[in-house]
């Protein structure tokens, strides 16, 4: 009887020290992060079919795969910046209706599946980063990387085009972020995932959801958590293509930058939408000494801006998307949106043209996504839909600043 007691013990022991953590996995659905536009690591390669624009620049030609984004260090180098620019810009090519890298520029995206690649965007610093914060508090939550938390990096040049036109890049990431739920959910047991997103990862994984078949969505994701996602585009995103993005770094120049933000299908994906339910064709956005710009004149907008060569993917790539009400994912939704942070709604020129710094004229929003764009959603998607207001909270705040991630957490703990 003693030697049967002590094998039960030797059986039951090990299960007794496992069972808090398993307890604690039972509990979670697995969760899929998809980060905002710029905020994971790119790498990229220089082929033999690059052309410099000067030797500096070509380098780096033939010697494997470097960071292009973000290497903090070599972007405070201003003679470095010129490169960075070049190496990040996409191009246009009409005959097949397609963005690509320029010629001899290879790209890559390290650690899909992982959150890795946007914890620090330059992980040999590990000074800019604000998704962080955020995987740190749900590793308190018990997620673990790899096992019931995984991460959707993407290559944040490219957006995806309306169904039936070619998108490469768009279409890989969709169908990567596809795979990675069915194998998130098949890691463990079959649960659905919830999908949490930020910023510019909402509307791409909008798209996929409305690209699948109800049965798929309802049995791989349980909720959908779009946290700070501009629904129809951002006014700020009009006053960019003629000013530049410096990716938030305050000793590059963003008119170094100018063309390669300009080259970038993500760019236009920025623009207001003119759908009733967002910014309308009626009010101004951006005004001139000569005339007013709303978002119904975008296209006459890039044309006065020297960006004519836009107008094309514009009206056939992001007005199908966004010009209209958006159809509903299909899925359980929580839209997280900052509100009472003052947010560029009117962009004022002092002259004729596009020259000189111009006025802005604040409204509501979270400092980024006007409010009318993160509200947009709301009269459409009214089944299974619940709205959840952040006062007082940046864009990226949302998901870095305490107060804000106490309210996320608690969120994805419903979906639990």
């Amino acid at each position: 009887m003693a030697i049967r007691l002590l094998i039960l013990v030797q059986l039951v022991l090990p299960l007794v020290a496992a069972a808090p953590r398993s307890l604690e996995a039972a509990a979670l659905h697995p969760i899929v992060l998809v980060p905002g536009y710029a905020t994971n690591e790119l790498d990229a390669r220089l082929t033999e079919l690059y052309r410099p624009s000067s030797p500096r620049c070509g380098e780096r030609k033939g010697k494997g795969w470097f960071r292009l984004y973000l290497n903090y260090s070599a972007l405070q180098d201003p003679a470095n910046v010129p490169c960075f620019a070049e190496q990040m810009s996409s191009v246009y090519d009409a005959a097949s209706d397609d963005y690509y890298n320029v010629p001899g520029v290879e790209t890559r995206v390290p650690s899909f599946g992982s959150t890795q690649a946007f914890r620090f965007p330059d992980p040999d610093r590990k000074n800019f980063s604000y998704m962080n914060a955020f995987v740190e508090r749900l590793e308190k939550m018990g997620y673990r990387d790899g096992e019931t938390m995984f991460g959707a990096p993407y290559d944040f040049r490219y957006v995806v085009a309306p169904a039936g036109r070619p998108s490469k890049a768009g279409d890989a990431f969709l169908r990567a972020l596809k795979g990675l739920v069915e194998r998130a959910s098949r890691l463990n047991g079959g649960r659905p995932v919830t999908i949490v997103t930020h910023s510019n990862g909402g509307p791409l994984t909008h798209q996929l959801l409305v690209r699948q078949p109800l049965a798929w969505r309802r049995r791989f994701v349980r909720r959908f958590l779009p946290i700070a996602a501009p629904w129809g585009g951002i006014v700020v995103g009009m006053l960019l293509l003629v000013s530049g993005n410096n990716y938030g770094l305050p000793f590059v120049d963003a008119r170094a930058l100018l063309a390669a933000g300009r080259s970038q299908s993500t760019s236009i994906w920025w623009l207001p939408s003119p759908s009733p339910a967002v910014f309308g064709t009626t009010q101004p956005l951006v005004v001139t000494r000569s005339r007013n710009y709303s978002a119904g004149d975008v296209a006459e907008y890039l044309v006065d801006i020297g960006l004519g060569e836009a107008v094309g993917p514009y009206e056939s790539r992001v007005l199908p998307l966004f010009g209209a009400e958006l159809p509903p994912p299909g899925v359980p939704v929580t839209n997280i949106v900052g509100v009472g942070v003052g947010t560029t709604e009117r962009i004022v020129y002092p002259g004729d043209g596009f020259h000189g710094t111009p006025d802005t004229v604040a409204g509501d929003g979270d400092g980024v996504v006007n409010l009318a764009s993160a509200l947009a959603v709301e009269t459409q998607w009214k089944k299974d839909y619940r709205l959840v207001k952040v006062s007082n909270v940046t864009h990226n705040g949302l998901v870095a600043d305490d107060r804000a991630l106490d309210i996320v957490i608690r969120e994805i703990q419903r979906a639990n």
